[in-house]
């Protein structure tokens, strides 16, 4: 039987491949594009005692085509934040820019774990993720109360401009320390809920940019959605959620999560 939008995919995750997902999405129906695609580097932490499986679809995907759809299903004026890595972020950004994307910014997020890229001994540990932030038109951040500024609120800083508010209306393109959110969870973390992902986001980091970027009753995607972090970010804010994965056991655990989510309302 075929689906109809939007009743029949909002807030689903559905388990499969996501550019199969995009297609059958209707021109401008997302209002917020917050993704980890799969930078084709077959990650593994082979240096772990348990070691997570390979991600499916690690191979790569077909980043153009990704962009291209990523644009035509997103909302004109609204905002798109696509995790990246150092050594994928040039061609991240040429295709992001190819399909019509205004690039703002790359975000640098402390993460809750270290992380190396194989050389213990010669590299420096990975200690962030990166996220291309881009917009479709130009959609201003949302006023928010995520964070008060450190001067007073109605301190003057120059002649002739507005006094400053109590909360943060602009924020930097780097997020380190206690203030702010991690960007993943670590392995304590992961063990007390029972939740393993070599690369779990942290709800609270993406709860952050969904209040920035979004409005309550819209509609987040996330086609590359893992346990289903950014679904339960968007419920946690009000907001609906719509997205896929493809490996079945991460799916089966987002849903999981998502129903004791549910459960714990």
């Amino acid at each position: 039987m075929a689906r109809a939008f939007p009743q029949d995919y909002i807030n689903h995750i559905f388990q499969g491949d996501c550019l199969n997902l995009m297609k059958e999405i209707p021109d401008e129906a997302v209002s917020l594009i917050l993704t980890d695609p799969p930078y084709g580097i077959r990650y593994q932490n082979q240096f772990s005692v348990s070691p997570h499986p390979i991600l499916e679809g690690d191979a790569g995907i077909d980043y153009k085509q990704f962009a291209k759809e990523s644009y035509r299903i997103l909302a004109m004026h609204s905002h798109a934040y696509f995790f990246t890595r150092f050594d994928c972020y040039p061609y991240h950004f040429e295709c992001l820019k190819a399909a019509g994307f205004s690039i703002k910014n790359c975000l640098v997020i402390e993460k809750g774990n270290l992380g190396g890229i194989g050389d213990l001994k010669g590299s420096f540990s990975n200690n962030a993720e990166w996220i291309i932030f881009c917009q479709k038109g130009r959609r201003p951040f949302n006023a928010t109360t995520l964070l008060e500024n450190r001067k007073k609120e109605g301190t003057l800083f120059q002649k002739e401009r507005i006094p400053s508010k109590k909360y943060k209306t602009r924020f930097p393109a780097c997020w380190f320390g206690p203030e702010y959110p991690k960007s993943t969870y670590n392995a304590t973390w992961q063990r007390k809920h029972q939740i393993y992902h070599p690369t779990i986001k942290n709800v609270d980091c993406l709860s952050w940019l969904i209040q920035i970027s979004s409005n309550p009753g819209d509609v987040v995607f996330d086609g590359f959605s893992g346990t289903a972090s950014t679904a339960v970010a968007a419920l946690t804010t009000g907001r609906r959620f719509l997205g896929a994965e493809i490996s079945l056991d991460y799916w089966q655990i987002g849903q999981k999560r998502l129903n004791q989510y549910k459960e714990d309302e």
